[in-house]
């Protein structure tokens, strides 16, 4: 078994000193200074475990921000799901006009209504003659709201340059 340093020891002394200082002065309240002394020599004890714990495993510590940047093993931030969904929609889209219809063009119209109501004030499906103006016919010919579904469900979708402009457009709005 270890000894304590003499540290500790003059840690509890101090704690027994405070309480023979306070019961004496004060015997009213010694049960009181009895409390907090269990208190006292508890908190101690927490920390001797504390120091005990650490102590058992001298290898483990804080990393700095040198470390943190130079170990290899992190993962790098994954890119956001949503974004990776959007970008197989696009790309999902320029295959097939159909998958374009179901899939892009909710996402689209939704993101072009929520612009529009709240830059300018107007809703997409109800005031489609100023929509169309601010949109531009590229954009509006995909996002009008009686735009008819494809005949051909495996027709080759639009071209990049197309998605393109109509995001282009969104965001002018």
């Amino acid at each position: 078994m270890r000894r304590l340093p003499w540290r500790w020891v003059l840690f509890i002394v101090l704690g027994l000193s405070v309480f023979a200082f306070v019961s004496f002065m004060f015997p009213g309240r010694r049960q009181i200074a009895l409390d907090v002394l269990v208190l006292y020599i508890g908190a101690l004890g927490l920390v001797k475990a504390v120091d005990a714990t650490r102590g058992a495993s001298p290898d483990v510590h804080e990393s700095t921000l040198a470390e943190a940047l130079a170990d290899p093993l992190d993962v790098l931030p994954q890119r956001p799901t949503e974004l990776e969904r959007l970008e197989r929609e696009v790309y999902l889209s320029t295959g097939s006009w159909f998958y374009l219809h179901h899939r892009l063009r909710p996402v689209l119209h939704e993101i072009a209504a929520n612009q529009l109501l709240l830059r300018h004030g107007l809703e997409l499906d109800n005031r489609p003659e100023d929509a169309r103006r601010l949109l531009g016919e590229t954009a509006w010919s995909w996002l009008r709201p009686d735009r008819p579904e494809p005949s051909d469900r495996w027709a080759a979708g639009p071209p990049l340059s197309e998605v393109t402009a109509v995001v282009d457009a969104l965001e002018r709005i």
